[in-house]
């Protein structure tokens, strides 16, 4: 107990008012199965901590300079090196014990305490010191944790992914989504050289901090953790880890990261009301533009041959990069909710026009492409997709359908003198699809304020009309 300890003499108050965490460390029901589970015990009742003491804000600096100095062994090491177990193990410990106790060492979360006897002039992680370094202690700590998340042993960038994911409280958010962009800002600048070591610690780097982004969004509730969010652009964010891939040679590990950037894609589009995404309908758009290149459409070199890669076996390659078409499609059947398409900057209304029906003719008729592709094994099971058993149920097929169902849905404009044409297709399946599909855009409504009365008209009686028309020819087949 770092409190008594240090002060107990002194200020016994401050052992009182973090009393209940105390007890329960010392109750003898404290039972654990071993170190790993006493550890993430010790580390859950510190986060239950909420009044700060000399001797916290002092133990969380002594072990930070420990901390600190393992992570700069950790970093200089080359070719997978790594801490011998004991330190590595130490290390761990130690991140656990400064993300769990870091809220409390923050003035500003306890500015109303501050002032109380023994606790003003306290050396707070956020403020200044009077040492030689320009950055609080908050700063370096986020920085150091931030960096390692490239560090070229799996470990120490897995484990810290895990500490930043989980074990951080929601109050740090803030910080450490501005040192987080400050970091990728140097990940998306310039372009990548795939023979150079510096490269793989990018794309190292690229794969932590989407997973990281993810879970961290995934666990985004209340005003306050929204307002964290706020202050960093997460659909920027989210189209830069796509463009920054589509730099990066085609590999195993590229297929794996892809899959992560798609999984977070889908996160902050669900919540894209809460996060209130910046230019919103731009980044899907080029979003959806990107992803859809990542599918392997029948009949492509990507659906045959260019999965073989790495030396890995041709079944291996090819059903990661079925992984990867379905997590592609689960993300933009999302995405294209209410999208409406948008041609680039920069072109005259007329222009504009024609290309948004262009751009839908060539959308539209990729996704009709995926409705008979449906390979035999969807590689339900590889842990690299990490679908859960109610998300893998949808088809390939299925996913198509919801996501031909919002471009038509929002583009009714440009889209429905297309799509009416598919109601007359010779295949039937491709027929029933599209009824599902008209169905679907009934059902959620479409975008006729968009037209003129007369023309709202004449667009729904053609739905109306293709749909009959489809109904009866079933009939007759059955019958």
């Amino acid at each position: 107990m770092v409190d008594a300890a240090y002060d107990s003499s002194k200020s016994p108050s401050t052992i009182m008012r973090n009393i209940e965490v105390y007890q329960d460390l010392s109750s003898r029901d404290f039972h654990f199965t071993g170190l790993v589970a006493f550890q993430k015990r010790l580390r859950s009742l510190l986060r239950q901590m909420k009044h700060p003491s000399a001797a916290v804000l002092s133990a969380w600096e002594i072990v930070f300079g420990r901390w600190y100095d393992l992570s700069k062994r950790a970093s200089a090491h080359r070719h997978d090196e790594i801490l011998d177990e004991r330190s590595l193990v130490e290390w761990r410990n130690c991140s656990g014990f400064l993300a769990s106790l870091a809220a409390l060492c923050i003035s500003k979360q306890t500015s109303s305490v501050i002032e109380e006897s023994g606790l003003a002039g306290l050396k707070w992680i956020d403020r200044p010191s009077q040492d030689s370094y320009d950055n609080t202690l908050l700063d370096r700590y986020m920085t150091q944790s931030v960096q390692l998340l490239a560090c070229s042993n799996a470990r120490i960038r897995e484990a810290m992914r895990e500490v930043l994911s989980t074990e951080i409280s929601p109050s740090l958010y803030l910080p450490l989504f501005k040192t987080l962009e400050s970091e990728l800002e140097t990940l998306f600048d310039g372009p990548i050289d795939t023979a150079n070591r510096f490269s793989d610690s990018r794309i190292a780097f690229a794969e932590q901090a989407a997973a990281l982004l993810k879970t961290i969004i995934e666990r985004l509730g209340s005003p306050a953790d929204m307002g964290a969010a706020l202050s960093v652009d997460i659909g920027a964010l989210t189209l830069n880890f796509a463009r920054f891939l589509n730099s990066v040679s085609e590999g195993l590990h590229t297929l794996r990261i892809k899959i992560k950037v798609c999984q977070l894609c889908e996160v902050v589009t669900r919540k894209k009301e809460l996060l209130n995404l910046r230019h919103d309908v731009r980044i899907r758009n080029q979003l959806l533009e990107i992803m859809f290149g990542w599918i392997a459409r029948p009949g492509s070199p990507k659906a045959d041959n260019a999965a073989i890669v790495d030396g890995i076996h041709r079944d291996d390659a090819l059903k990661l990069q079925r992984d990867l078409d379905r997590a592609c499609l689960k993300a933009l059947s999302d995405l294209t909710f209410r999208l409406p398409l948008q041609p680039p900057d920069g072109q005259t209304d007329a222009d504009t026009s024609d290309l948004k029906s262009e751009m839908f003719h060539t959308y539209f008729n990729r996704f009709l492409s995926l409705l008979s592709f449906e390979p035999t094994d969807q590689g339900k099971n590889d842990v690299a997709s990490n679908l859960s058993a109610k998300e893998d149920s949808l088809t390939i097929r299925e996913l198509a359908i919801i996501a031909l169902s919002n471009l038509l849905g929002a583009n009714i404009d440009v889209g429905l003198k297309h799509s009416l044409g598919i109601g007359y297709h010779e295949d039937l399946e491709i027929r029933t699809a599209f009824v599902t599909v008209l169905c679907n855009v009934l059902a959620q409504g479409t975008e006729f304020n968009n037209l003129s009365d007369v023309a709202v008209g004449e667009k729904y009686d053609e739905l109306v009309e293709v749909s009959i028309i489809h109904g009866s020819v079933c009939n007759m087949l059955k019958s």
